[in-house]
C-alpha cells in the first residue's frame, strides 16, 4: 500500500469517529427520562399501528397479510423489549435498596 492510501483510510476512519462521537454527545443532551419517553413513544406507535393493520386484515381493507404480520411481530418484539428494560431498572433499583449505608 502507498502513503496516500493509508491517509485516505485513516481521514475517512476519523470522520466516521466524529459522526459517531456527536451523535452521542446529542442523545447524552436529550437526557435519560426523555430516551425512555421517547422509546415509549416509539412502542406505543408500533403497537397502535400493528393493531390498525390487524383492524384492516380483518375488515378486508386490507389483503397483504405478510405485511399485517410483520408489522405485529415489530410491536410484539419492541413490547418484550421494553418490559426487560422495565424489570432491568426494577432490579437494579431493588439492588440498591438492599444495600446497607
Amino acid at each position: 500500500m502507498n502513503i496516500n492510501t493509508m491517509q485516505a483510510i485513516q481521514g475517512a476512519l476519523s470522520q466516521g469517529t466524529e459522526s459517531v462521537v456527536s451523535a452521542t454527545q446529542d442523545t447524552k443532551d436529550q437526557g435519560f427520562v426523555s430516551y425512555l419517553k421517547n422509546s415509549f413513544d416509539d412502542v406505543n406507535r408500533a403497537l397502535s399501528s400493528a393493531d390498525k393493520l390487524a383492524n384492516d386484515l380483518a375488515v378486508g381493507k386490507n389483503e397483504n397479510l405478510h405485511e399485517a404480520m410483520i408489522g405485529m411481530e415489530k410491536a410484539e418484539a419492541s413490547f418484550k423489549l421494553l418490559v426487560q428494560v422495565r424489570n432491568r431498572a426494577l432490579e437494579a433499583y431493588h439492588e440498591v435498596m438492599r444495600m446497607q449505608v
